[in-house]
């Protein structure tokens, strides 16, 4: 037995729904595996337009380690908040109130995301700039050895061309010093 619910201006058409892809994703279960419980009755959904949705609350019933995002959540809180508002005054403007609301907690987590990432923008930074220094100061080991290697065979050689300058010495005078 399946249970769907048509939206029109019903209040079950302003829960926290989802498409069945992003349930899918979220519960980690196949499409194929949330259309047969749909169609078995065991999760029902929700028609907007003819398009099918899933309410989150009818994933958290049907499986338990599902959690609904936290924006998803929030979303629906608000939008709950707001309908009481609006039932209570009758009035449109109390609507904007939530949807500011929304758009307030929608920025605070944008700014919070461009927050983690600059810390991982200077991070990177620190650790190419540590790098750099590292690659310079091998380098300077690496020319100074150089040096010395270059230097070490020049006065080999210069040891070796004195050598072969010096005046060759008789027999008589090797033999008396």
């Amino acid at each position: 037995m399946q249970h769907v619910v048509n939206c029109g201006n019903a209040t079950a058409c302003n829960m926290a729904k989802i498409s069945i892809s992003e349930a899918s994703r979220l519960t980690g279960k196949d499409r194929s595996t949330l259309h047969r419980h749909i169609k078995s009755g065991k999760l029902s959904k929700i028609m907007d337009g003819g398009v099918p949705f899933v309410d989150t609350s009818e994933l958290a019933r049907v499986y338990s380690s599902f959690k609904a995002p936290i924006a998803v959540q929030h979303d629906a809180k608000v939008l709950q908040n707001s309908e009481m508002r609006q039932a209570a005054t009758g009035g449109v403007a109390v609507d904007a109130t939530g949807e500011i609301e929304l758009l307030r907690l929608k920025l605070q987590h944008a700014e919070e995301k461009m927050a983690i990432e600059e810390n991982r923008r200077r991070e990177s930074e620190h650790r190419e700039r540590e790098a750099r220094e590292e690659i310079t100061r091998l380098l300077n080991i690496v020319e100074k050895q150089t040096y010395l290697l270059n230097a070490a065979s020049g006065q080999d050689a210069l040891q070796k061309e004195l050598l072969e300058n010096e005046p060759k010495k008789g027999w008589l005078h090797r033999l008396f010093n």
